[in-house]
């Protein structure tokens, strides 16, 4: 057994000198004999002090322990502890939006990343996450994901009943000493199963996120003595901090949980359960359990614990993108790091950013984020930024981005515009909290043509427009298509209607200019589209302001709603409509029969008053006579009825089609399966 050693209340009290410490403050003695550190642990500039602290929530507590008591005495703590980076647990809202001020006026300079554990935006619930100097450090390529079989959707674990279980993740780089290491922090369950399986599954995404295997930690509260069998997983990935660093130097009692009682033995190891592991090319110097009482009680009814480490990793040069962002010679994105680095420019903006959300830009091979973090051109400080370049995606494919929405309006992009084209997203996997979210562009103002888009967007909370290639247009979307995926509205907010959900976008709208906008000549394949609630459609869920849809088809066949629906548009409310099929066996909103339009009760758009289109069977869009329905013209084959539809559009005068784009329509080919774009 290792022998444990203490700092004397002397050396404390020298430590907290100069410190905003108004309360008497003392080690708690019970137990155990105050000691000191033989010898230097060769502390430098450059070694990282780094904590774990369950900061117990604010509604639990009587007495002394009530958060309105202690609330000033753990912000006092934070500051004594003087982390350069910590790990924490059990931030309900109370803390979150206290506590950062609190320690900010004793001295600490931290900016918080707080994690809720009770909604999949990560937003809501009792959190954690990590504070750190940013000074001295920046977060990249975070995660968090819940601690069950389905680790991506918000979910309880195993036999854990009541508490969603998480855990976050991040790189951390130090930027004064261009060094790298990845931290993790967790609150583990307290069912026994829940537990031992969660240590898996933590393991398994430190393996996922740290794909450069830079140095790890692991911190938090792990709800488990040494010997228990989540102790153990841990171990054989991991060290034990308290078990690695030279006994010399460690300091404090071996217990961390003291249950705000002063009489607390946490001289015995069942009293251990806050945990700091290590991995990797590092170099552990102390290792601390802080006992301080402050007042005569504990700050939480968490003792923190502390490691100082020096981290070997160098942080990567940035790589060096080729071009100069211009019409003539554009960025050149060649990989998920290229992504990555233009995403975070243009998120950050500034004239003086690398990377202008105004510059050209085009891919020169697939980008692929199987187990990497992919950056959405998307917020800054939970702004929208909208992309007012040119993105040429050349014909390649981004693909496996896995991804939950943080603000108003979300996608691959969060806001266009300007241009994006020639663009395949695949196996894109997106969840989201907010109103308005797209596989490829949250919200569309400029133009997207020629982009294809496969995957599943998942809405919850406040969700209700939801499109694969777009969830709300007010641009333009011409020659795109929907592959295959499903768009869901499900677990939604109190009060919030899980309405305009389609393949192509979930609304289209006027723009800014209050002039409707156009869906042309595009296609959708999806598997399922659901809701509770209105406005679902295979192309858009509803057609607003007098926009259009053209020449587009859909081979919905599955739909989950409530009313207003179709397989292509889910509510015509003013808008125009022309050329557009469907499947024909898709259940449709329309009262008296099947029909493109699951409710047209409104025709009033002011080209075409009634909205024109056919059903078809699947068979009947791979082979077979077709009318095209605005026409009446007889054609041999589905394709060849498309192609006289995009004839008929690019021969329709501008003044018939109020700011009709300019963008030119592509021609049609068959194939084995159904039509695609030559």
């Amino acid at each position: 057994m290792k022998k444990h050693l203490f700092l004397p209340l002397c050396a404390v009290l020298c430590l907290l000198a100069g410190c905003a410490d108004d309360f008497p403050t003392e080690l708690n003695h019970n137990y155990y004999q105050d000691d000191t550190p033989p010898a230097d642990p060769g502390i430098t500039e450059q070694t990282v002090k780094l904590g774990s602290y369950n900061l117990w929530i604010s509604n639990k507590g009587t007495g002394d322990y009530i958060w309105t008591n202690r609330r000033d005495i753990l912000a006092q703590s934070i500051v004594n502890n003087g982390w350069d980076i910590f790990g924490f647990q059990e931030a309900n809202s109370t803390i979150q939006n206290e506590l950062p001020t609190l320690v900010a006026g004793k001295g600490g300079n931290y900016k918080w990343w707080f994690v809720g554990r009770d909604s999949q935006d990560g937003k809501s619930g009792e959190a954690l996450g990590i504070a750190y100097n940013p000074d001295r450090f920046e977060l990249s390529e975070q995660h968090y994901f819940w601690l069950s079989t389905t680790p991506d959707e918000m979910s309880y674990g195993w036999d854990e009943v009541g508490y969603h279980r998480i855990a976050c993740c991040a790189v951390v780089t130090d930027k004064t000493y261009n060094k790298q290491f990845f931290m993790m922090v967790t609150h583990m369950p307290l069912a026994d199963m829940a537990r031992s399986e969660a240590a898996k599954v933590i393991i398994e995404r430190e393996q996922m996120y740290n794909t450069l295997a830079m140095p790890s930690v692991l911190v938090g509260d792990m709800n488990a003595t040494q010997d228990d069998a989540a102790s153990v997983t841990f171990r054989t990935h991991w060290e034990d901090a308290y078990q690695a660093v030279d006994p010399a130097f460690v300091s404090g009692p071996v217990g961390t949980f003291n249950g705000h009682k002063t009489s607390t033995d946490l001289s015995v190891s069942t009293a251990r359960i806050d945990y700091i592991y290590t991995r990797g090319s590092l170099s552990l110097k102390t290792y601390k359990v802080d006992n301080s009482i402050y007042e005569g009680i504990y700050p939480s009814d968490h003792c923190p614990v502390t490691i100082q480490a020096d981290f070997d990793y160098d942080a990567p040069e940035q790589a060096q993108i080729e071009g100069a962002g211009t019409e003539a010679d554009p960025w050149k994105l060649s990989s998920s790091a290229d992504w990555n680095a233009v995403a975070e420019s243009i998120n950050t903006g500034g004239d003086d950013a690398p990377y202008l959300t105004t510059a050209y830009y085009e891919l020169t091979s697939d980008i692929d984020f199987k187990g990497q973090s992919a950056v959405p051109v998307s917020f800054d400080s939970g702004s929208l930024v909208y992309f007012q370049g040119v993105f040429d995606g050349k014909g390649h494919t981004i693909r496996n981005v896995k991804t939950t929405a943080s603000g108003e309006s979300f996608g691959l992009f969060g806001g266009n515009e300007g241009t994006i084209r020639n663009l395949s997203v695949e196996d894109l996997s997106l969840s989201t909290a907010f109103k308005t979210a797209g596989g490829v562009v949250g919200t569309n103002r400029g133009v997207i043509d020629g982009v294809t888009f496969r995957g599943d967007i998942i809405g919850s909370g406040k969700a209700a427009v939801l499109g694969g290639i777009a969830g709300q247009n007010q641009g333009v979307i011409i020659n795109c298509g929907n592959r295959g995926g499903k768009i869901e509205a499900v677990e939604l907010d109190s009060g919030v209607k899980g309405e305009n959900l389609g393949g192509i976008a979930g609304q289209i709208s006027k723009g800014s200019d209050g002039k409707g906008n156009y869906i042309v000549n595009c296609y959708s394949w999806i598997d399922r589209v659901a809701s509770n609630n209105n406005n679902i459609g295979g192309i858009v869920g509803i057609v607003s302001d007098d926009s259009f849809v053209i020449n587009s088809y859909s081979t919905l066949a599955d739909v989950s709603q409530n009313d207003s629906f179709a397989s292509s548009v889910g509510y015509n409310k003013k808008g125009n409509v022309q050329n557009v099929y469907g499947n024909e066996s898709c259940p449709s909103g329309k009262k008296n029969a099947n029909w493109i339009v699951g409710n047209d009760s409104k025709k009033e758009g002011s080209v075409w008053p009634n909205s024109f289109g056919a059903l078809l069977s699947l068979d009947g869009m791979k082979s077979g006579a077709v009318t095209v329905p605005s026409s009446g013209q007889e054609c041999t084959s589905f394709v060849e009825a498309l192609n006289a539809g995009a004839d008929i559009y690019t021969a329709t005068e501008t003044g018939t089609l109020p700011t009709k784009p300019e963008t030119a329509v592509r021609k049609w080919i068959a194939s084995d399966t159904y039509p695609v774009l030559e």
